[in-house]
């Protein structure tokens, strides 16, 4: 699932950092748990949230819920000094590209 979701991601994007996270990344999802992502890439400069979810979202699977996070470098770097929601997620989080 996730696998797929990377490869069609990075065709489009090229390079990107993906970074699981939530309670899949813990290992301690319930079956109707959604799947929280972190997407980051340079070509999100100039695109506001709502468009890079657009992107994104083409290649998410119908049957799973998905709550996603896109950040350009520079923002991405920025909000693991100031988001709690980033800065909790990265005591457990897994990169998968």
């Amino acid at each position: 699932m996730l696998r797929d979701f990377v490869r069609k991601v990075k065709e489009v994007l090229g390079d990107v950092e993906v970074y699981l996270f939530g309670s899949f990344a813990r290992g301690d999802w319930l079956v109707d748990s959604d799947v929280d992502l972190i997407v980051v890439s340079p070509r999100f400069r100039g695109l506001d949230f709502g468009k890079r979810y657009a992107i994104l979202r083409k290649f998410l699977p119908p049957n799973r819920g998905f709550d996603i996070l896109a950040y350009t470098p520079e923002e991405f770097e920025e909000v693991k000094r100031r988001s709690i929601v980033v800065r909790d997620a990265m005591e457990y989080w897994i990169r998968i590209a």
